[in-house]
């Protein structure tokens, strides 16, 4: 089969722990070049990449920029004219993947190309999730590039920075950089948080970096800020946001309010969970499954969960279309958590641990492996 021209760009920091793997999934699978692009390794990342030298791997190295965004649209300069695959270093190709993505290429050959940015799936093997909306795939011409320091994503330059328009095309890509050992050992969140810091200053009417800001410190962030960030993105979504981002004000401030509220309840600031609550109910024109949690793991907090309040909670777990609204977890394994815990408290932990087998784990800052933090004398 002949293939289309497709570069692959990997950008990479002291990844010797996970760059060998990501090569091996990309040579000799057609792709025309496999540039590394290393922004300052102190560790073996070159040298192993430099080893690929003879698979036709390239390592380009230059200055970190303290800025995502910078380092890809350098990346972006090398080409012209042709498809960039980026693929970060904590990722890999499965195999069969990359006939699915020369297929959907080529299915779009007769669209217009400066403007279309390809978004795969990419799965999260640590935490079995996967997320379909991050474009990686662009046609180089000049048209796009990335903006923020990072969280980078994607805009239409030569248009103002308007939205890309984004293609989802299932072929998947394996992820599994923010496992618990690796992102304490590389300080992701501290990094990550410093970085939207920065990004919040130069861009401060931008509700992305508000959103991820409360999302990549959640368990580190004082009630006040968490306060503070969500009425700021309750007022930006009484207005359009622009600087090219696709996702707007208000779902930003559906995605950050049951984070948000997690730390709050944790904190015991439970009546402006229930205020958040509300709001989530609002966005969602009905019933959120988001507020459902957090209003069921408040009365078990507080005292116990009502038999109604139980009844209610697995009747919407019922509901495909509703858990399909959650921003926490769209497969409903938070609400499977808050179920087993009330089953736990009003019937015991054989008849929670039946329930509990039965469905996918679920962690945040109440649960760990679907077992409530709080002590047990507390649920009764």
């Amino acid at each position: 089969m002949r293939y289309l021209p497709v570069h692959v760009v990997i950008l990479a920091k002291d990844e010797e722990r996970c760059i060998g793997r990501c090569l091996d999934s990309v040579i000799g699978r057609g792709f025309s070049s496999i540039v590394v692009l290393d922004t300052g390794s102190v560790d073996s990342t070159c040298g192993l990449a430099a080893s690929y030298e003879a698979h036709g791997v390239q390592l380009v190295r230059i200055p970190w920029m303290e800025s995502f965004a910078a380092a890809r649209n350098r990346a972006l300069e090398l080409f012209d004219s042709v498809w960039v695959f980026f693929v970060d270093a904590d990722e890999w190709l499965p195999v069969g993947e990359v006939e699915k993505l020369f297929g959907g290429l080529s299915a779009l050959a007769n669209q217009p190309r400066e403007d279309l940015a390809i978004a795969p799936v990419i799965y999260d093997v640590d935490r079995d999730s996967w997320v379909n909306e991050v474009p990686r795939v662009f046609f180089a011409s000049g048209c796009i590039e990335y903006r923020g320091e990072v969280h980078e994503y994607p805009v239409v330059s030569a248009d103002g920075d308007s939205p890309v328009r984004l293609h989802k095309l299932n072929f998947t890509l394996n992820h599994d950089g923010y496992g618990r050992e690796v992102a304490v050992r590389k300080r992701k969140t501290q990094r990550n948080l410093a970085l939207l810091s920065a990004a919040r200053e130069r861009d401060p009417e931008n509700p992305r970096w508000l959103y991820f800001s409360i999302r990549d410190g959640l368990p580190l962030h004082s009630p006040e800020f968490l306060l503070q960030a969500c009425n700021k993105l309750v007022e930006m979504a009484d207005h359009k946001s622009s600087g090219g981002d696709r996702t707007n004000a208000g779902e930003y401030l559906r995605r950050a309010l049951p984070l948000a509220s997690q730390n709050l309840g944790f904190h015991g600031w439970w009546s402006e969970v229930e205020r958040n609550c509300v709001v989530l109910d609002e966005l969602d024109g009905e019933c959120s499954p988001d507020a459902q949690y957090l209003r069921r793991i408040s009365d078990l907090w507080l005292g116990g969960l009502p038999d109604s309040s139980l009844s209610e909670l697995i009747r919407i777990r019922k509901d495909d279309r509703i858990v399909a609204k959650s921003t926490l977890c769209p497969q409903g394994r938070h609400l499977d958590a808050v179920i087993a815990a009330g089953i736990e408290a009003r019937y015991g932990g054989d008849e929670a641990d039946r329930y509990r087998d039965m469905c996918a784990p679920w962690d945040d800052m109440f649960f760990v492996s679907s077992r409530i933090r709080m002590p047990q004398a507390e649920l009764a």
